[in-house]
């Protein structure tokens, strides 16, 4: 019985860490997203940089946390050295399923700063899907998250 509660509990773990990586391509929308009108403004990047983003979950460790006690809970023959095997396996679950889950949702991005044709200035951070170059003309689409896409306009 505790060997399959070990199964369900490792698969309940990989099911959690991979279900929770955002995907912040500024080419995926979500469902909610499709069909509602967003300001559009034309403007030119005036500078970039790369940056770090990082969207932990939290939930890798808890999950991590479960698996890890249920696998170690079957450590040993008597309640005592169960206890301690739970234990013990929460806390290195834990600490293993927070390092998947920041591995799984770290990216690179893009930090630019944006001059709009109305003449103020603005930052939009987006992953690496679409590169854009400085005195590259742009499209800035206000929603949530804000995207910024090649101006094909002029």
């Amino acid at each position: 019985m505790k060997n399959i509660f070990f199964i369900f509990a490792l698969l309940f773990l990989g099911i959690q860490i991979n279900g929770c990586a955002q995907n912040i391509s500024p080419n995926t929308y979500q469902t909610s997203e499709v069909g509602v009108a967003n300001k559009v403004v034309s403007g030119v990047i005036i500078s970039k940089r790369t940056v770090n983003i990082d969207a932990n979950s939290g939930v890798g460790g808890l999950a991590g946390a479960v698996a890890g006690g249920a696998a170690g809970s079957v450590v040993g023959g008597s309640t005592a050295s169960n206890i301690i095997g739970a234990v013990g396996g929460a806390v290195i679950g834990g600490l293993a399923g927070s390092a998947i889950d920041k591995a799984v949702n770290h990216h690179q991005g893009i930090e630019y700063i944006i001059k709009l044709n109305k003449g103020s200035t603005i930052s939009v951070t987006q992953a690496q899907d679409m590169l854009f170059e400085v005195n590259q003309r742009v499209l800035v689409i206000y929603g949530h998250p804000t995207r910024i896409i090649p101006d094909t306009t002029a």
